[in-house]
């Protein structure tokens, strides 16, 4: 559907669990003409002991994923994501003909014998697999917003091993929200860059920052104890940058 896909992971069913999906999918969700949910569920021949994928098997199910996935994809077949856990690769779709889909999935895995999987479709109009099961939570798309911002540090020659000011902010409706938030924060060691103010929607903004490492390692914990706090205090934590150091 859109080129705006990116992977995190969580826990399902209490394992671990890797998700890969289309984030940019939320802006057309749903769409009414494809109504149904569909998936394919392939058992992975040699996955890890947590029940992810294994490196060992890392070539086997890009191959099978680069010919399977063109035949099922269509103007009335869009797929939004998978999820690895429990031994088992699970692709979800949204259909306008779901009678067909066991069919057509069991034409694209004809090349491949040495791999079981099984399909099938349920009436989804809402898209809920997708928004509720496959969407990251807020927690989960911060996540993923610290890695994007690290990639681009190091893309730009940063090696991200050398400690300087972050910049972060949050946003709240009232003032005295706004306060406290910014006191906790204080006492987390972050400072004030600004004093708090209203900005031109009315929201509350404070603007903090803290000397840290935005490595890929330790920047959630950096980031999340901001993002907790701005939710304890009703209001919403808007993100993070840096300035770039270069290798040379």
């Amino acid at each position: 559907m859109t080129e705006n896909w990116d992977f995190y992971f969580a826990r399902v069913d209490d394992r671990p669990a890797s998700l890969y999906v289309d984030l940019g999918a939320v802006e057309q969700a749903p769409i009414e003409r494809l109504p149904a949910m569909a998936y394919v569920r392939v058992e992975m021949n040699a996955p890890r002991g947590d029940g992810l994928s294994s490196n060992e098997e890392y070539d086997a199910l890009i191959a099978l994923e680069d010919a399977v996935l063109p035949k099922l994809e269509g103007a009335d077949h869009a797929y939004v994501g998978r999820c690895t856990t429990n031994g088992c690769r699970d692709f979800f779709f949204y259909t306008a003909h779901p009678q067909g889909w066991e069919a057509r999935v069991a034409e694209a895995f004809r090349g491949f014998p040495d791999y079981r999987f099984e399909a099938g479709s349920n009436p989804d109009p809402d898209w809920s697999t997708y928004l509720e099961y496959l969407y990251p939570s807020a927690i989960d798309h911060q996540c993923i917003q610290n890695r994007r911002v690290c990639q681009t540090l190091e893309q730009n020659g940063d090696r991200l091993d050398t400690p300087r000011d972050i910049d972060h902010w949050a946003e709240f409706a009232e003032a005295a929200d706004a306060q406290a938030f910014a006191n906790r924060a204080q006492a987390l060691g972050f400072s004030l860059r600004v004093p708090i103010a209203a900005n031109e929607d009315g929201q509350y903004s404070v603007h903090l920052w803290r000397k840290d490492l935005p490595s890929f390692a330790e920047i959630d914990s950096v980031t999340l104890p901001l993002f907790h706090l701005a939710e304890d205090h009703g209001g919403r934590y808007d993100g993070w940058e840096t300035q770039l150091v270069s290798a040379d």
